[in-house]
């Protein structure tokens, strides 16, 4: 795989498809890169200063076919096994590893630039249908900002409680 690929998917430890320029800043730091390394990266591949650099972009920037990348980086992936991006944050878990991952993967992907009320209570019915689809019926979905205290029963090995980007997701299902 090209070497600013291989780059490109170090950073991305959440296997969300983008960077932020503070992931970026974070990674040559902690690996004592050349600090220009920041500047040439956002100058080639963030001209327009959005702060985040998408794999699309990068690939587009380096002649790279994303469609080939992103079968590469899914192999990579399942080479190393399901795990949770570094953005979450485990509150309560009684579900099997793989089932957390495609659950937090998608949360993340459908919260990402929601902010507003209305469109969490979005998130809630499609999350729900999503689990409802995937998993089987009767799941419960709560999205919560702040703390939270709960009592609940669930099928076994159903639960999964996680923090992410200060927002807390509760799923799981319960008996019809």
């Amino acid at each position: 795989m090209d070497p600013f690929i291989d780059v490109f998917l170090k950073v991305n430890t959440n296997r969300s498809g983008s960077i932020t320029i503070d992931e970026l800043t974070n990674y040559v730091e902690k690996n004592n890169l050349e600090k220009d390394m920041i500047t040439k990266w956002r100058s080639l591949f963030d001209p327009t200063n959005t702060g985040k650099i998408t794999l699309e972009k990068f690939c587009d920037v380096l002649g790279l076919k994303a469609a080939e990348v992103i079968k590469k980086r899914e192999a990579l992936y399942q080479s190393q096994g399901p795990r949770l991006g570094d953005d979450i944050h485990v509150i309560f878990e009684s579900m099997p590893l793989d089932q957390q991952v495609i659950i937090s993967d998608e949360v993340r992907k459908r919260t990402t630039g929601a902010n507003a009320d209305s469109e969490f209570h979005k998130f809630s019915v499609a999350m729900k249908r999503y689990l409802d689809d995937r998993f089987g019926p009767s799941w419960q979905v709560f999205v919560v900002d702040g703390n939270y205290w709960v009592t609940h029963t669930f099928l076994p090995n159903t639960s999964f409680q996680f923090n992410l980007l200060g927002r807390s997701y509760l799923v799981w299902q319960i008996p019809e």
